[in-house]
């Protein structure tokens, strides 16, 4: 399975508009203790994209900091900065918080820090992660939480979640 067979990057590009009141995930208010900021369109300065109500953005500059975000509201006007990638999660096939915890896996952190591209020493882009990840298998135990999209309780990171790599 590739993480393009459970995703779907979603790059609807918004030019915010002056006087219209956006809620805006960033890089820094990631850091700032993930609450997304509240502006006015005229405070943004580029074109951004549009937040799906529930989703992950996935970062894709310095991967191995791990700057992934679960999106579960139906806010109005959220935007993100184009530094992430907005993934809608196939909940047919997938659970929404298993994918997030695969998605903050070592192994996965590891392998796109590998497929980064440099713009320079300390900012490291990865390429589209959806079309150019390998397959990755999953422990019996990580099959039973996609098949049953277990959702019961506070979601937690499970015990054995050991995505490993089979091939291309």
């Amino acid at each position: 399975m590739k993480i393009k067979d459970i995703v779907t990057f979603v790059s609807k590009s918004i030019v915010p508009q002056a006087g219209t009141e956006y809620h805006l995930y960033s890089l820094p208010a990631f850091d700032d203790g993930k609450m997304c900021e509240v502006v006015d369109g005229a405070t943004i300065q580029s074109n951004k994209y549009n937040v799906p109500d529930k989703c992950i953005l996935f970062n894709k500059l310095n991967v191995r900091f791990k700057r992934v975000w679960r999106i579960d509201n139906c806010e109005e006007n959220k935007l993100c900065s184009t530094e992430f990638l907005p993934l809608v999660v196939n909940e047919d096939i997938i659970d929404f918080q298993y994918c997030y915890y695969l998605l903050i896996s070592d192994k996965i952190t590891t392998y796109l820090c590998g497929q980064n591209t440099n713009t320079s020493g300390s900012h490291k882009r990865i390429s589209p992660i959806i079309r150019k990840t390998k397959r990755f298998a999953f422990s019996e135990r990580s099959v039973y939480f996609l098949k049953t999209k277990r959702t019961v309780g506070t979601p937690t990171q499970p015990k054995y979640f050991r995505p490993a790599y089979a091939g291309v």
